[in-house]
């Protein structure tokens, strides 16, 4: 992508943030488009995040987030008016994944892991914030980014932690491809 537009007005912090992190998890160059000798406090902070920037020059050069979930229509196809939402991709330290509101409200956002193709079926991740920097517990099967603010953004590292804890229900990821050993359906 091109040079970013953080500081040249236009913005608010949220679509700020959004804008930044979409260039770093995108891995694209970092050309800073404004006037450094003006830089506001907020702005300095969004181009300054230490983890996001991590990212962005990790030694898996070249692996950019990709979509795995398309607008906002219900069964997440294309949709012109809403670009994708979830974002996620490799790094050298986990999966990251960028979850975009493209909403002009606060929404929550939901998904399973495994639509991610970077993420294995029948594991437990831990959770950091890129923005909060703070870890934010285990995932198990799905997550969820609560009140994620109007045209913000929510940058997560998910680093696998283990088999999903013993007598996790149903037994599978996905229910509607459940079956036994015998290949009868468990759902």
């Amino acid at each position: 992508m091109d040079m970013l537009q953080l500081g040249n007005g236009g913005l608010s912090y949220d679509e700020a943030k959004s804008h930044f992190t979409a260039w770093a998890l995108m891995k694209s160059p970092l050309l800073i488009g404004t006037n450094l000798s003006a830089i506001t406090p907020d702005i300095l902070g969004i181009l300054t995040n230490k983890e996001i920037l991590a990212i962005n020059q990790d030694s898996v050069v070249g692996e950019s987030i990709s979509p795995f979930r398309w607008g906002i229509n219900p069964d997440w196809t294309s949709n012109s008016s809403f670009p994708a939402q979830y974002y996620s991709g490799p790094s050298e330290n986990g999966t990251v994944f960028m979850l975009l509101n493209t909403l002009d409200e606060p929404a929550d956002m939901l998904f399973s892991l495994t639509e991610s193709p970077w993420i294995r079926a029948g594991r437990q991740y831990s959770v950091r914030d890129l923005w909060t920097h703070t870890d934010n517990g285990t995932a198990v099967r799905n997550f969820t980014a609560s009140a994620v603010p109007a045209h913000g953004v929510v940058a997560l590292l998910l680093k696998d932690a283990g088999n999903e804890p013993n007598g996790t229900s149903p037994p599978c990821a996905v229910t509607s491809n459940c079956a036994s050993e015998n290949g009868t359906s468990v759902a």
